[in-house]
């Protein structure tokens, strides 16, 4: 009887703990398409000089040490020199603890696009990041348009570069 009467509790328990999580859930999802980017400020990067306003931009959250990074790094150079003269910008977060090892990165890829770091993971925590590399495509007005998780090489990069013109079109508009 009284193992029966633990089972219900821990059944209840474990009810009460996934209807609180369901409710929680928005508040902890990070990120997502339709929200205004928060103010890169408030997001404590260092070295960032980036604005948003005005500009279609990439925020992309990468690591040297993540092997998928290294494959999109080339790539996102290639999406910033397609684009860049019409009003497109990458700003590249590193989640990096070992500064060295980003610097030794950064000097074998040679990105031409704008680097910030993430030092107090206060932009990770913020946009929800569970995943590296993941990238947010920010329109001319702020707004979240785009979540891409990971890195599928060919297929992302024509994902990217397919939604970033769709926004360089409409912001011509």
């Amino acid at each position: 009887m009284n193992t029966h009467r633990s089972t219900k509790l821990n059944c209840l328990a474990a009810l009460s703990l996934a209807l609180i999580a369901m409710n929680l859930s928005p508040l902890l999802a990070g990120w997502k398409s339709g929200d205004a980017l928060p103010e890169l400020d408030s997001l404590k990067l260092q070295d960032c000089e980036v604005g948003i306003q005005g500009k279609i931009t990439l925020v992309d959250f990468w690591a040297s040490w993540c092997a998928p990074c290294k494959s999109s790094f080339p790539e996102m150079e290639t999406l910033y020199s397609d684009y860049k003269d019409q009003g497109f910008q990458i700003l590249a977060i590193n989640l990096d603890d070992d500064l060295k090892a980003k610097d030794r990165f950064l000097s074998r890829m040679k990105s031409s696009f704008d680097v910030a770091l993430d030092s107090e993971k206060s932009a990770v925590q913020s946009a929800g990041i569970d995943v590296i590399p993941s990238c947010f495509l920010i329109d001319q007005n702020g707004v979240i348009r785009l979540v891409h998780q990971g890195w599928h090489g060919a297929k992302s990069r024509e994902e990217l570069a397919f939604h970033i013109e769709e926004l360089l079109k409409e912001a011509k508009e």
